[in-house]
Order: C-alpha cells, then structure tokens, then sequence
C-alpha cells in the first residue's frame, strides 16, 4: 500500500530539517569556543602556579621603556645583562616584536612591569593555539597532543621562567602556531606572511620556513605574492633598528657584546651543539633526588621523547616533508652558533622547531592514541616537570 506524502507536510519536514541543521552547527561552534577557552583558562592556571620569581634579566621590558621614552638604547647593567656595546650605548640583542607586544604593559606598569608574567599569558595562548592547530588537522589526538606540547616540552620551563632568552623563544612559537593554523586552515597568503614574518621579529631564524610556506601555498594555487606586504613591512623594521644601532641593514650585535671576541658562527661548534641535541644527561649523584639537570642543558631525547613520533609519518606525504624540512631548516644556525644556549633546562635552541614536529607528530598518530605514544608523552611530562620542580627547589646548579 502506498503512503501518499502532501506536498504541505514535505515542505514542513524539510522546514524543520533545515532548522535542525541551522541549530546544532551553534553549539559545536560555541562547543570550539568554550573548549579553548578552557585550555587557555587551565595552562594558565598551571604556568602561573608555577612560574619563576621576577627575573632581573628582563632586557625585552627594558627595550620597550625606551621605546616608550623614544630612543632605543636600554639600561643594561654591565655586572649581569647581556647587551651590545657601541661607544658609550648599549643595545638590547635579541629581535624586537617581544618588547614591541610588552609597551602597553609597559605605559601601565613601567620598569616594574612582570616580564615572567607576561611569558605565562603568552604560554597559556600558546596551548590554546596547539589545541587550535590540532582543530585544523582534525587530529583524534589532540588532547594527548596539547597536554604534550604545553607540558612535556621545555616550552614550560621557557614559558615559566620568561628570562631575556626565554621569551623571544616562546613568542616565535605563538607566531609559528598562527601561521600553520592560517596554512592548515583557509591558506591565505597575506595572513601566513604576517604570521610568519612577525615569527621572524621573535626569532631571526624563523624566516628560513617563509619559502617552505610559500612552495605549500603554491601547491594550493594560491596567490604567494600576498606573502610579500608582511614580510616587507618587518623587514623595513629590522633594517631600520639595525642602520639605527650599528650602521648596518644587518642585525650585528652578537659582534658587539663586550668581552666576547670568538667566532660567533663556525663549524667547529657542530660537534658541541649535536651532543647537546642528543645525548647531554643530567648529572647522577648520591644526593635526593639523585638525578639533577645541569646548567649547560639536557638533550631533547632526555626531555621529550615523545618528539620521536615526527618519525612515524611517511616522508612521502607532502605536508610531513614539508614540516620536517621546515625544522631542520630554523635549526641549521643554532648547530653553528657557539653557545649551545646555557643556562637552561633542555636545549632552548630548537625551541622553533617544536610546532614543525608537533604538526607531523599528529600527521603520524593513528585515529585513536596507541599505547606507546601515550607512555612517550607521560614520560616526557614527567621528565619536564621533575625538571622545572626541581630547579624551582635548587636552581640550575642543583643541590
């Protein structure tokens, strides 16, 4: 028997179909919503629990001062901060956009501004951003992944402590997130030329990934061009901070600091820095708790492990030879530089290469987390907070 179906009553199933749809897409975007928030709310709490006392090394706060005051030259006290010397002024050394993001800070609270602080509102969007990035790549991993990134990485220690040397690495990072969220995402040229370029005024080396970015936006037939007004517009930044100090279009200050007369790049440093990527242990000793991180740094295999799931995707696959490419490239100077990057948890160096992994990392992981990945990122977690936990207790040089 057939069922006639009234043209009125089709018209209002389709009615309340269509309703539906219109109505459950609101809560899963307000569900994507809350959920970051959320992430962002609980790194935090956590980076603030355990952030470092203020830290006299403060040089990006000192840097927006004296934007604030209209010149560029800081207050560099010769017993403890580095700096660039040029005649009678001295110079902060690492790149600006740090001190740029502190100057509304600044106005408010002035040299008493919190720089640690700071770096704990950038760690927080940091994770906010992985979990965001790992949205794009619809990664089934996602919170063991983000727990993993904020935590079983040194970005906690870097993201806690938000020394001068620290929060350049950690603001290149937020930078980097952005620009693989826009290249995962909607792919527009001209916002993964802001991002990345912006990445780059944190941390020079980031913009050795511009071309690996551009060759990806190609291959979707976009417009690279676009790429170019950001990279431009920080460009002229960079030469005109540099004509300024050292009468130079080239960022020179590593040459500057006083009483360093070494060859600032070289292969003879290769050997030193890959013993300080892969193999530099704690030291062992019979005092509680018998293993202790020690000042010039500990290798990436013995602080997040984890990172040797960027094996597990085939190389093949476009977007993982990319990513690989991409952190290699940010890495070449820092195997040639020659400080491995002491005082510090970890190697701090490779820092910018982390999003790079993390993006091959979920690439690599099955649709559900698999056993071993999840006892890599424990033992990674571990090892990062029995770190921070104990140069919190004893300092960098232990007990």
């Amino acid at each position: 028997m057939e069922i006639p179906v009234y043209p009125r009553v089709a018209e209002s199933v389709a009615d309340c179909m269509a309703d539906s749809n219109r109505y459950t897409k609101i809560p899963m975007t307000r569900l994507l919503l809350r959920s970051e928030s959320i992430v962002f709310f609980l790194a935090l709490m956590i980076y603030g629990a355990t952030s470092f006392d203020q830290s006299p090394f403060n040089e990006q706060v000192r840097q927006a001062f004296a934007f604030i005051h209209g010149h560029i030259t800081i207050d560099a006290p010769q017993s403890f901060l580095e700096h660039a010397q040029v005649g009678g002024y001295s110079y902060a050394l690492h790149p600006p956009l740090p001190a740029f993001l502190l100057m509304p800070f600044v106005a408010i609270w002035g040299m008493g501004t919190n720089q640690t602080m700071f770096s704990v509102l950038i760690g927080a969007i940091n994770v906010m951003l992985t979990w965001m990035l790992l949205f794009r790549l619809n990664s089934k991993s996602r919170i063991w992944l983000t727990l993993f990134f904020g935590f079983g990485t040194i970005v906690w220690y870097e993201t806690a402590v938000g020394t001068t040397w620290a929060l350049p690495m950690t603001t290149a990072v937020m930078f980097e997130l952005l620009t693989l969220i826009e290249l995962f995402g909607e792919a527009r040229p001209l916002w993964v030329g802001i991002f990345a370029a912006l990445a780059a005024l944190a941390r020079y080396e980031v913009a050795l990934a511009a071309p690996i970015y551009a060759f990806m936006l190609w291959r979707k037939e976009r417009p690279i061009l676009w790429m170019l007004p950001g990279f431009l517009a920080v460009g002229a930044i960079y030469a005109g901070l540099n004509e300024v100090r050292y009468g130079s279009l080239l960022d020179r200050g590593l040459w500057y600091i006083p009483n360093v007369t070494r060859v600032q790049f070289g292969w003879r440093y290769l050997p030193g820095n890959l013993y300080t990527l892969l193999f530099m242990a704690p030291r062992m000793d019979d005092t509680f708790p018998y293993l202790h991180p020690v000042f010039t740094g500990q290798a990436l295999t013995l602080t997040s492990p984890a990172f040797v799931l960027a094996l597990r995707p085939s190389f093949k696959r476009f977007e993982v030879s990319m990513m690989g490419l991409a952190a290699a490239v940010v890495s070449i100077p820092m195997l040639f530089h020659f400080a491995n990057g002491a005082g510090q948890f970890g190697c701090r160096h490779w820092v910018p290469a982390f999003p790079f992994l993390l993006v091959m990392m979920a690439i690599g992981m099955p649709r559900r987390t698999d056993q071993l990945s999840k006892i890599l990122i424990c033992v990674s977690i571990f090892l990062v907070a029995f770190g921070v936990w104990q140069i919190h207790v004893w300092g960098l040089n232990g007990p």
